[in-house]
């Protein structure tokens, strides 16, 4: 019995530090005047593009996007995200769209096989021509960037520039942010079980479906 009372009561915390440490950052965060050039763009869909197609958050990250790319920051842009039907999956969405945005399709890598945070840090980790070392700039929304870049770091990024899709506004409980409280403790888990069944030499396709 003490035991499971410890395991909750560091279960709450973990909730607890997860939701105060992105309200910080949520409210502290400051759009950077001169952003640096990159090698890519990344931008990485929402929850709900899950099911397919380009709306909501997703649209807003990938305008974003397209606008950093029309600044001249990168000579290309990765878009990352899948589906969980036979549906068109959301980085053929964001493809399109960022098309008809004017962005060339020989500008644009698609990453449509993740369904969650650590899976669009690993399959973009995969891109053979994209160097981990590269700098990149990592788009999505301001309570989802903490966990972003912990993900892309652990799948081995190096050089990673936030960007919010929304910049401004202050702190706003959304139902986004009250999610990550949830979400980063069972990222830390996953992904230090990802660890270490790849140190124990378990194939990667054994336990990738673990991380969606």
């Amino acid at each position: 019995m003490r035991l499971i009372r410890w395991i909750f009561a560091v279960g709450v915390l973990s909730v607890w530090c997860a939701l105060i440490g992105t309200g910080l950052y949520v409210a502290m965060y400051e759009a950077k005047a001169d952003l640096p050039e990159a090698e890519a763009i990344v931008v990485i869909s929402g929850n709900a593009g899950k099911n397919g197609g380009l709306f909501g958050e997703t649209e807003a990250r990938l305008m974003r996007a397209v606008a950093l790319y029309d600044e001249g920051l990168a000579p290309r842009l990765i878009v990352s995200g899948g589906t969980t039907t036979d549906v068109e999956t959301v980085a053929d969405a964001m493809k399109a769209a960022a098309m008809a945005a004017g962005v060339p399709e020989s500008a644009i890598t698609v990453e449509g096989a993740s369904h969650s945070t650590l899976q669009n840090a690993i399959f973009t980790a995969d891109i053979e021509d994209l160097s981990k070392a590269a700098p990149i700039l990592l788009v999505t929304h301001r309570y989802h960037l903490p966990r972003a870049n912990a993900s892309f770091r652990w799948a081995g990024f190096t050089d990673i520039t936030n960007v919010a899709a929304d910049p401004d506004g202050g702190i706003q409980v959304t139902p986004g942010l009250l999610w990550e409280s949830l979400k980063w403790p069972l990222n830390v888990l996953r992904a230090g079980a990802a660890s270490a069944a790849k140190a124990g030499g378990v194939p990667r396709e054994d336990y990738i479906q673990y991380l969606e």
